[in-house]
């Protein structure tokens, strides 16, 4: 009856709110959709609207995504630099993209410049399920531009013990950060090199650096 839709329209208008209530108190909202690559615009839109509602004052917002192969630890990375909680496992653990919000307090708060982190965890690069299908090198290339268009600043995770996938990767950041100066953006860009003893630490981020500038 038409009560009846209208207290399912009430609802269904309310879940902005509800969401963006649920990324204040530190839950992540889904950013993109991975199963079928796409971004819900208007929802994370709507989300996003009853955020800046809610905090009330134009605070800054510094945006920091990962980035890298699958199953080389960016969600651990994550939760480990921020306190968050990810979802961590083998394999294609993370779909699409997240994003979670940090409140930023006190002196720190002076000290960035900012309210808020946003912190986006994406899914992995070179993903084994997606090596089949057609395709798959262009959405890496189009996930990669996407979320560092997003970022002011944006950690590429490589595990150091394949030169392979670095290389790979390093190309697809490489042309992100070309098409970002196509439109005048110039993001911070980080390299966070895993499995690195720290003894050798030093030596081999050398080593490496040079070995995939020559390349």
């Amino acid at each position: 009856n038409t009560r009846g839709k209208r207290e399912v329209d009430s609802n269904i208008l309310r879940l902005p709110d509800v969401a963006a209530e649920l990324l204040l108190d530190g839950f992540p909202l889904e950013l993109i959709d991975g199963d079928v690559s796409n971004i819900p615009v208007q929802w994370v839109t709507a989300v996003m609207n009853k955020v800046a509602k809610k905090v009330r004052t134009r605070s800054r917002l510094f945006v920091v995504t990962v980035i890298g192969v699958q199953s080389t630890g960016k969600s651990t990375l994550l939760n480990t630099m921020f306190g968050l909680q990810f979802a961590v496992s083998s394999g294609r653990c993370t779909r699409g993209a997240f994003m979670q919000l940090i409140k930023i307090t006190g002196d720190l708060q002076t000290e960035l410049g900012c309210g808020y982190i946003m912190v986006i965890d994406t899914e992995g690069l070179k993903a084994p399920e997606l090596s089949n299908i057609d395709g798959s090198y262009e959405h890496d290339n189009e996930l990669a531009t996407l979320v560092i268009g997003l970022s002011d600043l944006t950690l590429v995770n490589m595990a150091m013990e394949n030169s392979t996938e670095m290389k790979d990767v390093l190309q697809i950041v490489v042309h992100a950060f070309i098409r970002m100066r196509e439109v005048g953006k110039r993001p911070v860009c980080y390299f966070v090199h895993q499995n690195v003893s720290d003894v050798s630490a030093h030596d081999q981020n050398i080593a490496c650096r040079k070995q995939l500038l020559e390349q």
